[in-house]
């Protein structure tokens, strides 16, 4: 009976996720490509990495290695599109949605039918933070959503947590980490709210076991990634991009405690629906008399948004906070009470906000031969290909191949040898075709010329791309 129960409960919350996500995620079949550059990044670099390429060394990004990952298995299931990578996005939400409930239900103190979750989960998925769909702050959800629960939950327990679930928390912990470091905040406040609550009840033996079985999963969630680099001889491009060029190289417009405010206001405007819904939590849990969980809440909050938010801003950085959207299920449930669920009016009510207010919705059943990317890749057919002088157009995407150096793309990381790797690629004839949004290649490189132009609009402005063909 309990299987059924949770086959039924998964059923539920996989369907919500889908309901979202195909109606708000660039990557449903009701979108002909997902073009934001970003996720054509992690989708190049996690198919080059899926087919014998080294990640950093062989091709150049600097988001974490998760993420090419989880890119390299949506590729086994679409090489050309980005039908894999829904599926990785729902199967992430999904299980990001099953921690917010378990953690609603454990503060409401009962059971909740999962069609409340549609609330966060069209809420979250309809914001201007969620952006495009597929970004790192997307699938970090899970992982920082299982954090949580797990904070909620030694919270309340008598007992300590178990060791081995302590092992798992900080093996999740370790691969929020290496798919983007940002999230370190997070994880440092959930360390603390925990030693605080194992000091406070005397268990500071326990504690310091906790401690080496959170820094043993840690390092379990590691050693994949040193084996994977030392192998390949690649340690140091590992240890260079991910920490050097991050920490010294890729900075926004200055730090510092104005900096921070103003983008956690921009956060909480990009995803509104989220804030509002965490509002109302911490509204509900001071007036019923639970310090506990309302200081928790806050620490993490305030942990993640020191490390996420500090820097520069972008509109899906605001994402990350999202994880906390789930806890307005329990005022909300906690005015509905226990009359009759009507779990089939939340899911339309979600789809329909979903359909009306995804900032995507202008680009859904578009033209395919409106998009340069399909547009091109009949031209290019399986040839060689440069993506040059700016990020990932997704035309190695939909042409299905692999870049021809180092630089497939220019990142905004100011590195020279981006500029430098690309130029003797074309110096030295060595693509059959170019991608560019330059029109005046030819210019620098006369051997390419222009044999198509495609113009359209992905949502943030006009753009016109350019083909370009090797004369032989």
């Amino acid at each position: 009976m309990l299987t059924k129960q949770n086959a039924r409960r998964a059923a539920w919350l996989v369907g919500i996720a889908a309901i979202a996500l195909v109606l708000c995620s660039k990557s449903s079949p009701l979108y002909v490509l997902n073009d934001w550059m970003d996720a054509n990044i992690f989708f190049t670099m996690g198919k080059s990495m899926f087919r014998g390429k080294v990640l950093y060394r062989d091709v150049f990004d600097h988001k974490g290695p998760v993420l090419y990952f989880l890119y390299g298995l949506a590729s086994l299931i679409d090489y050309t599109g980005f039908t894999g990578v829904l599926v990785v996005e729902i199967i992430a939400f999904a299980f990001f949605l099953h921690c917010g409930l378990r953690t609603a239900e454990l503060l409401a103190g009962r059971a909740l039918h999962p069609a409340w979750t549609m609330l966060p989960a069209a809420g979250i998925a309809a914001s201007r933070a969620f952006a495009h769909g597929g970004s790192a702050e997307e699938l970090l959800l899970p992982f920082l959503a299982f954090a949580l629960y797990g904070a909620v939950k030694t919270l309340q327990d008598t007992h300590p947590m178990p060791l081995r679930t302590v092992a798992l928390h900080g093996f999740l912990a370790g691969c929020a980490l290496w798919l983007k470091y940002t999230v370190l905040g997070f994880y440092l406040a959930w360390v603390v709210v925990l030693a605080v609550v194992y000091l406070w009840r005397g268990r500071a033996a326990q504690l310091g076991k906790s401690v080496a079985a959170y820094l043993g999963g840690m390092a379990l969630a590691t050693l994949p990634w040193v084996i994977y680099f030392g192998v390949n001889s690649a340690l140091e491009d590992w240890f260079t991009c991910y920490f050097y060029d991050n920490l010294f190289l890729y900075k926004g417009e200055g730090g510092g405690a104005l900096a921070l405010a103003q983008h956690l206001w921009w956060a909480v405007r990009d995803a509104l629906p989220a804030a509002v819904l965490l509002t109302m939590f911490l509204i509900w849990a001071v007036a019923a008399r639970k310090p506990s969980a309302v200081a928790a809440v806050a620490a993490l909050a305030a942990g993640l948004a020191l490390t996420s938010l500090m820097g520069g801003y972008l509109v899906y950085y605001g994402l990350v906070l999202a994880v906390f959207a789930p806890l307005g299920i329990v005022p909300l449930a906690a005015l509905w009470g226990t009359r009759r669920n009507c779990g089939l009016l939340w899911l339309a009510a979600g789809a329909a906000w979903c359909f009306a207010f995804s900032p995507n919705r202008a680009l859904r059943f578009r033209d395919a031969d409106t998009m340069p990317q399909t547009r091109f890749a009949v031209k290019i057919n399986g040839a060689s290909l440069l993506n040059y002088g700016t990020l990932d157009g997704g035309f190695y995407t939909t042409a299905g191949v692999l870049p021809p150096c180092k630089y497939f793309c220019v990142t905004n990381m100011p590195l020279d040898d981006q500029w430098s790797d690309q130029q003797a690629v074309l110096v030295n004839s060595a693509v059959d075709y170019v991608a560019a949004l330059t029109g005046d290649l030819g210019g620098d490189f006369p051997q390419y010329k222009v044999i198509d132009q495609c113009s359209y609009n992905g949502g943030e402005g006009e753009v016109t791309w350019y083909l370009y063909q090797l004369q032989r």
